[in-house]
């Protein structure tokens, strides 16, 4: 960062600090501030603060800020303030599209928060605001998996967004987020049993209720395909129950097992063009019930099969 860009950033930071201390009332008049790839030559720490100061803008009322960037870390949607347009070349000429405006998501706070804290663990969640196709995973393990695939077969999967959230009930998040992206897009998460192994109701089955009815809430030119392991990614896939490792062992899985390594292709094939039939261990789903009786007649399976080994 050269000493002009520093001066700008010191400036602009300055500037949203004092906002935060007075009333919009209280300025003189309303400012636009314009910037073109403000992520140029800025270190990875200065591109949070930089992202930082300029959501802090418009918060004062009198302050409009327009980015145009390439970097997904310049886009927060925890944030209320935030409207994406993408322009992309159609017949070479340029086409502005809205994609994405917070009052029309319906976040909740709940939502809020979990999309502020995924922002911070993975700036470039996102990506798929950039184009391309789309894959929604719940957890490590299943991103582990298809970005192995990705890095292997490049020109197979090129421009496939595997967004990872990091939690079941981020997906419902996300999802309100891609029902506006007006694109095709996969969810793909653990089934999980109804009831723990306590005897217990298990709190994650009913977020799959939550999971279907905000993919069911999608425009109806937006196809969408939602998908469940059953009972999770690591016993459907890699034939056991995941451990602290689990994204490791779906890696070497994936380099050493070449019947794991078919599977899971399969399942991210069918992921991203919904006219391929899924693998035998994931399950396209519309129906909690249905969910819940396949996940029985799974575990009556591999009761049985435990049975005869023995």
């Amino acid at each position: 960062m050269d000493c002009s860009e520093r001066l700008l950033w010191t400036a602009l930071k300055i500037v949203a600090e004092e906002n935060r201390k007075r009333s919009a009332k209280s300025l003189e008049r309303p400012h636009l501030l314009l910037l073109d790839e403000p992520e140029i030559c800025l270190h990875p720490t200065a591109i949070r603060e930089a992202c930082r100061v300029l959501y802090d803008l418009p918060q004062s009322g009198n302050w409009q800020v327009m980015v145009t960037t390439h970097s997904p870390q310049f886009i927060d949607l925890s944030r209320d303030n935030t409207s994406i347009v993408r322009e992309r070349n159609e017949a070479g000429q340029v086409q502005g599209t809205t994609l994405y405006r917070p009052k029309r998501a319906q976040l909740d706070d709940d939502d809020r928060t979990r999309l502020k804290l995924l922002n911070v663990f993975d700036p470039y969640v996102a990506e798929f605001f950039f184009g391309g196709r789309t894959v929604l995973v719940e957890g490590d393990t299943e991103y582990t998996a298809f970005m192995h695939l990705v890095a292997r077969y490049p020109d197979k999967y090129r421009g496939v967004h595997v967004v990872r959230a990091r939690g079941k009930a981020t997906i419902v998040a996300l999802a309100k987020i891609l029902n506006q992206f007006g694109k095709p897009y996969a969810v793909l998460h653990d089934s999980d049993r109804p009831l723990l192994d306590t005897g217990r109701y298990n709190p994650a089955w009913k977020v799959n209720q939550s999971i279907l009815s905000v993919v069911r809430s999608a425009p109806r030119h937006v196809r969408t395909r939602l998908v469940a392991s059953v009972p999770n990614f690591e016993e459907a896939f890699l034939g056991r129950p995941g451990t602290r490792e689990k994204p490791y062992e779906a890696l070497m899985a994936l380099q050493t097992n070449d019947a794991v390594a078919t599977k899971v292709g399969q399942l991210l094939d069918a992921l991203i063009d919904f006219d391929k039939p899924l693998p035998s261990s994931a399950v396209e789903w519309d129906d909690l019930e249905k969910l819940e009786s396949i996940c029985a007649t799974v575990d009556r399976a591999e009761v049985a099969a435990s049975s005869s080994d023995k």
